[in-house]
């Protein structure tokens, strides 16, 4: 099988002659291994019968008619992979990566609102290493037509194009209530099943379903706080074994609706977030705090969660958001480490609730005084470790992982939470220096690994340098 990097220009049918449809260099097919004419084309989902003729230049660009571009609804002007089967006679073209989305943006906003500089980068990395990014919501999937419109970065804009169905489809639906609707989980397993589309991170995790299923685990269950169904029986034991509880809806995120309860001395503490800040309520009987917790989770599913005494910067509780991906071979690995630092407003150190990100070492080196602490390095292998083991006992295809581990005053590491669906807005920046956040070059790098081209990767740019922007 033969591999190279090759440039598209779609040229108009009567430049070509009778029954040639492609036009490229001998050296370039050479490196194809391309010794048998006609081949099939293949762009996505779409393949058409190709027709051949070699030139003597010495050229990566490869000529196609636009009859044949239609066919492949092949956009011009890309600069992608090739590769060449000649079991199948199949010559690819590619990859195609789809990011399925749902942000609308609002009127002065940009076109995909707060995803609009991630999708951005996707595209432009893309281009550098030889792989097609194109931007759709659901609606745009039409299944009985075999295509899709996507939006395609061309020439610094954003241009919607009629697309066939891609090679890889990352889902970055941010509604779970949109994610759950019968017509997109349909269109999923259509796409999945008729057409070999890969699709990863294909759902939001539940917490409940998650805990349980890590618990099997004998590595994991040591680093899992007490964690149970929330049921009004189950507060005041576990108040009385932990002395802080958390109370944490099953398919919550960004922190929101969370409730934590403090038993001191005499009296119980309830709080929970607002748009303002946080609501303390004080109890001095455990029923009467219990009569008001059915109250606020009437309807909701929740969790009851072991409260921990993290470790404690300028005396805001701390914790770690480590994000771990697949690599260009197809393995987890650490993408980036960073340190959350709880508002003195709130009771949870998530952004959305006016936390702040930092490089995790500075956090570990700012520490308040006399406390435990483990290595930076033992946090990433710790991840690595639940990556691991949760890829081992979860089904479903997951390329992205956002794993949040705790450190208590005893220096134990504690996994809280994972999320397959980390935040790609830009206030997860921390101290920027890049262009291109590490997590977008690791997304095409795996797209790469997925669809066979990363032998054809070739060399690439480096991350260009700006004017201090480093992303995650």
């Amino acid at each position: 099988m033969g591999f190279a990097r090759c440039e598209i220009q779609v040229v108009p049918d009567h430049t070509f002659p009778q029954s040639i449809n492609m036009v490229m260099s001998r050296s370039l097919a050479e490196k194809l291994h391309l010794a048998h004419f006609p081949v099939w084309v293949k762009f996505g989902s779409k393949v058409a019968k190709g027709w051949i003729a070699v030139h003597s230049a010495k050229s990566s660009l490869i000529r196609i008619s636009s009859k044949l571009a239609r066919s492949l609804r092949l956009p011009d002007h890309l600069s992608l992979c090739a590769s060449y089967d000649p079991q199948s006679h199949c010559l690819r073209i590619g990859p195609f990566l789809g990011i399925l989305i749902n942000t609308q943006a609002t009127p002065n906003q940009p076109i995909f609102g707060a995803m609009t500089r991630f999708l951005e980068e996707c595209a432009l990395t893309g281009q550098e290493r030889g792989v097609c990014v194109a931007v759709f919501t659901p609606e745009q999937i039409m299944a009985e037509n075999g295509t899709t419109k996507g939006w395609l970065f061309q020439s610094r804009k954003w241009q919607l194009r009629e697309l066939p169905f891609p090679d890889v489809l990352y889902n970055r639906i941010t509604s779970r209530r949109i994610e759950r609707r019968p017509r997109l989980q349909n269109i999923l397993r259509f796409l999945r099943m008729q057409h070999g589309v890969c699709v990863f991170n294909k759902t939001f995790l539940d917490k409940r379903q998650v805990h349980e299923t890590l618990m099997r685990d004998p590595r994991m269950q040591n680093m899992l706080p007490e964690t149970h169904p929330y049921h009004p029986h189950r507060i005041r034991p576990m108040l009385n074994r932990h002395g802080i509880l958390y109370l944490k809806p099953t398919n919550g995120s960004l922190g929101s609706g969370i409730i934590r309860l403090i038993k001191t001395g005499r009296y119980i503490v309830c709080q929970y977030a607002t748009a303002n800040g946080t609501t303390t309520r004080v109890y001095r009987k455990v029923d009467t705090a219990i009569t008001h917790l059915n109250r606020r989770v009437k309807g909701s599913s929740y969790l009851i969660q072991q409260g921990l005494h993290l470790v404690t910067s300028r005396g805001r509780p701390v914790d770690f958001r480590v994000l771990v991906q697949k690599n260009l071979h197809g393995n987890w690995a650490i993408t980036s480490v960073v340190g959350r630092i709880a508002n003195d407003q709130h009771i949870v150190s998530n952004l959305a609730r006016g936390g702040t990100v930092r490089k995790a070492s500075d956090v570990l080196a700012e520490l308040d005084p006399h406390q435990s602490k483990p290595s930076i390095s033992k946090i990433r292998s710790t991840a690595l470790e639940v990556a691991n083991t949760f890829e081992e006992l979860v089904d479903g295809h997951y390329a992205e992982l956002g794993i949040d581990l705790a450190v208590d005053k005893s220096g134990k590491i504690w996994l809280l939470e994972i999320n397959s669906k980390p935040s790609k807005t830009d206030d997860t920046v921390i101290n920027p220096s890049l262009t291109t956040r590490p997590s977008v070059i690791r997304l095409i790098e795996y797209t790469l690994y997925l669809t066979r081209f990363a032998h054809a990767r070739g060399p690439f740019p480096q991350p260009r340098n700006a004017a201090g922007r480093k992303r995650i």
